[in-house]
């Protein structure tokens, strides 16, 4: 059995790279500037918040941000279990068609006016972007059945309270809308911190919320600084210019350990990367996909070695996930599912069941034609510098086994336009609806989703019947049978489940990771310079 090794010279210039930039890089401007108190906490942070309201989904970091400023009705503890938020109870007296939520009393918005059902109806209107987008669409209406407590009604069954664990649709205040439901310019949260400043592409200021409900937060102030170079947020950190970073690259992290002054804690996560097939033939598609064809989508996965990607790459800052949809953190992930191994034997006979033979230029042909796919990512997503390394890792292996693999890094709106007219072969993604234990990630392959490129009835009926019922048992079996059906039909093959990397300099105290990403918790911590 040929198992493919990953060509050392790519890690080899990967280095050289990560060195180069390391030479050139500039500090951005206004980075140097010293704390002001000395319980300020500065946190160097991949992307800006592109968005303070509920019409729009923040992106990439901004979420960190958001974790800060709003709450969640249900939040998630350390081990990724739903605990009391903003409602200290819920349940559901109809197996998940409408839901009651038992408000938290005594709450204030950082403006000063009340927390109560009218907030909750606002959060969860036609304003907002889930709904927009479906993943919370099953909403039907909320009702308020007194100040404080508050009643969904759903469209058809649905196990809404792990939904909202979410800090991308958390509870905002009413008074941040105008009449007509636009955005009004103000950032009104119940978080244990509130917006003080915010310049764009620059840093976020915080100051701490002296009304807060809950424990209060030991630190006066949280500063985001928008560095979006892993490489410089890493010489900033160790020059004590920030306090701490997130998202150092994987090559970063034993030499951020073995420095003096500076702590690093990772942690497996629920996020995977993944590679996404188009597999549809419709007319759709600008350009026809080999991946249409299940043989051709299971000799990419015997052709990529993932055990080298996160050993060679990631310096085993990652667990291969060998075509695991689910990371081993989430509910219900199958420890007793069959996986891919890297074989390239076997990849070769799947090609060839399908017309594909190997020509003396060592690519694939069918009919005098090459086998010709391309690879999409986006080059300015807050993943890209891990993406980047790994895409052409899967080119050099893709290329071993026969397979002429074009990589397209275009900026993320031309990424998204050419995803959504079926412009591309295979996209390289991480996460999706992956945000707390709850496997909600079979969504990205549903096929009406708007981010999926698979049709297929059985998954679909899957999809619908893990989803519609609160009871345990059925969900463990529904969600089972989802993973073996990924597996099986190789919607997208998976990469490497995450580690979530959090370095800081010993002069912050307190601070223990969560598994739970995007989220970054700040209770308890003190900067003590």
């Amino acid at each position: 059995m040929e198992r493919m090794k990953l060509d050392r010279k790519i890690v080899a210039i990967v280095a050289v790279a990560a060195v180069v930039v390391l030479i050139t890089v500039a500090v951005l401007p206004g980075l140097l500037n010293s704390a002001e108190e000395d319980n300020e906490l500065r946190i160097a942070i991949s992307s800006d918040v592109n968005s303070w309201y509920l019409t729009a989904f923040p992106d990439g970091d901004a979420r960190y941000v958001w974790a800060q400023v709003f709450e969640t009705l249900i939040r998630l503890d350390t081990n990724l279990d739903m605990v009391p938020g903003l409602a200290e109870s819920w349940y559901s007296p109809d197996n998940g068609l409408t839901w009651i939520f038992n408000l938290t009393q005594g709450v204030e918005f950082h403006d000063g006016s009340d927390f109560n059902a009218s907030a909750v109806i606002f959060s969860y209107s036609d304003l907002l972007s889930a709904k927009q987008w479906g993943i919370l669409s099953k909403i039907n209406s909320t009702v308020a059945l007194s100040d404080h407590t508050v009643q969904f009604n759903m469209k058809s069954a649905m196990a809404l309270p792990y939904y909202l664990t979410h800090v991308a649709w958390p509870i905002l205040s009413p008074n941040a809308a105008n009449a007509d439901g636009s955005w009004n310019g103000q950032v009104i949260g119940t978080g244990p911190f509130k917006l003080e400043e915010h310049v764009t592409d620059q840093e976020i200021r915080l100051v701490r919320n002296e009304g807060y409900w809950g424990e209060a937060p030991v630190l006066e102030r949280v500063t985001f600084k928008v560095v979006k170079d892993a490489t410089t947020r890493v010489m900033a950190l160790k020059a004590g210019d920030v306090d701490m970073i997130l998202k150092p690259s994987e090559s970063d992290v034993d030499d951020l350990d073995d420095t003096d002054g500076i702590g690093v804690q990772t942690k497996l996560t629920t996020f995977t990367d993944f590679l996404q097939f188009n597999t549809k033939g419709d007319a759709h598609n600008l350009t026809t996909s080999p991946f249409q064809d299940l043989n051709v989508r299971k000799a990419v996965a015997y052709a990529i070695d993932t055990e080298a990607l996160v050993e060679d790459l990631l310096y085993g800052y990652g667990e291969a996930a060998r075509g695991r949809p689910y990371s081993p953190c989430m509910m219900f992930s199958d420890p007793g599912l069959p996986l891919y191994s890297a074989d390239l034997d076997t990849s070769n006979w799947y090609m060839e069941q399908s017309g594909w033979e190997k020509e003396d230029d060592g690519y694939y042909y069918k009919n005098g034609t090459r086998f010709q796919a391309t690879l999409m990512l986006s080059n300015e997503d807050a993943w890209g510098p891990r993406f980047n390394i790994m895409a052409d890792a899967i080119q050099a292996m893709l290329g071993e086994a026969g397979m002429d693999i074009e990589l397209v890094k275009v900026p993320t709106t031309t990424c998204n336009a050419k995803e959504a007219s079926g412009d591309f072969s295979m996209i390289m993604r991480t996460g999706y609806f992956v945000w707390g234990a709850y496997p909600r990630h079979f969504l990205v392959h549903f096929q009406f989703n708007v981010y999926s490129h698979y049709a297929n009835a059985s998954y679909n009926a899957l999809v619908t019947a893990s989803d519609a019922t609160n009871d345990l048992e059925v969900m463990e079996e529904k969600y089972l049978a989802l993973q073996q059906a990924v597996i099986d039909g190789l919607p997208a093959f998976y990469l490497v489940h995450e580690y979530k990397i959090v370095a800081y300099r010993d002069w912050v105290k307190g601070y223990h990771m969560t598994a739970e990403d995007p989220w970054l918790n700040l209770n308890g911590v003190s900067v003590e310079r």
